[in-house]
């Protein structure tokens, strides 16, 4: 057990930390902390299941984890879902050391759990019901949005699906990987061809996770390529956020297209 752990499970339960202290004192030589911290072990596993299991020793890299899987989990009540807990991804294959380590070398990246499968109707009542933008998406990227939908689900590992019913029970396929989340893509004046890129749900639960968490959306002056292609090959979906009129839009552009503030976030997974 980490000492940042057991800082934190003894501020959870000070009064008792005191007491238990308190009561080994008067034993010279004893050192009731240790006993105490073993305990604190075993309540960790119950209070902090996710901390305790994953061992994530860096507590700065522990809290970004926390932090949006609570985001996204406010996220996923108003989108109708159950967030899976982050076991679930883990055993679903996702490399959680490799994702620890990659967020110590850069901070800007952000743990998004994303669900796929639930059409574009859901997101955007999601926007509504979160008090976010409004989401408008362009007919193309309508008509077609099964594609673009499941983009991640062919080379992601893809978490055990969850129920839905909406007039009909559905499966949610997720993911974890983690998502550039900086005001811009980091690699700007790009073609589609230039990718990998971050699917649309992904984009669309990166954003309502910082419309939950009171957070800048990003993509104000500048453009994301989204994956999946469309209209037999010749388009592709671009995100940016109009913050002049509070809205989120999704565009489709030819694949070839390429701008100085047309760019890729590129995931990790």
């Amino acid at each position: 057990m980490t000492e940042n752990r057991v800082a934190l499970m003894r501020a959870l339960f000070a009064d008792l930390a005191e007491r238990v202290d308190a009561a080994y004192e008067p034993f010279a030589g004893h050192q009731p902390e240790a006993e105490f911290d073993s305990w604190l072990d075993q309540r960790a596993v119950e209070v902090l299941p996710s901390a305790a299991r994953l061992s994530i020793d860096d507590a700065a890299v522990a809290e970004h984890f926390d932090l949006a899987f609570s985001s996204a989990r406010e996220v996923a009540q108003a989108l109708g879902v159950q967030l899976p807990e982050i076991e679930a991804f883990a055993e679903a294959g996702v490399d959680l050391e490799r994702f620890a380590t990659a967020l110590t070398a850069d901070p800007s990246l952000a743990p998004v759990p994303t669900p796929h499968g639930l059409g574009s109707t859901a997101w955007k009542q999601a926007f509504e019901a979160l008090g976010g933008p409004l989401l408008l998406i362009a007919e193309e990227a309508e008509r077609e949005f099964a594609v673009v939908d499941a983009a991640a689900l062919t080379g992601a590992p893809v978490a055990v699906g969850v129920e839905k019913g909406t007039g009909g029970d559905a499966f949610v396929s997720w993911t974890l990987r983690l998502v550039p989340a900086q005001p811009g893509p980091p690699l700007l004046g790009l073609s589609f061809a230039q990718g990998p890129h971050v699917t649309l749900p992904e984009m669309l639960m990166l954003q309502l996770s910082r419309v939950v968490a009171g957070e800048p959306l990003v993509d104000a002056t500048s453009f994301t390529w989204l994956a999946g292609l469309l209209a037999g090959g010749k388009l592709a979906a671009r995100h940016v956020y109009d913050e002049a009129e509070d809205t989120v839009r999704i565009t489709c552009r030819e694949v070839v297209s390429q701008g100085p503030h047309l760019g890729a976030r590129p995931p990790l997974d």
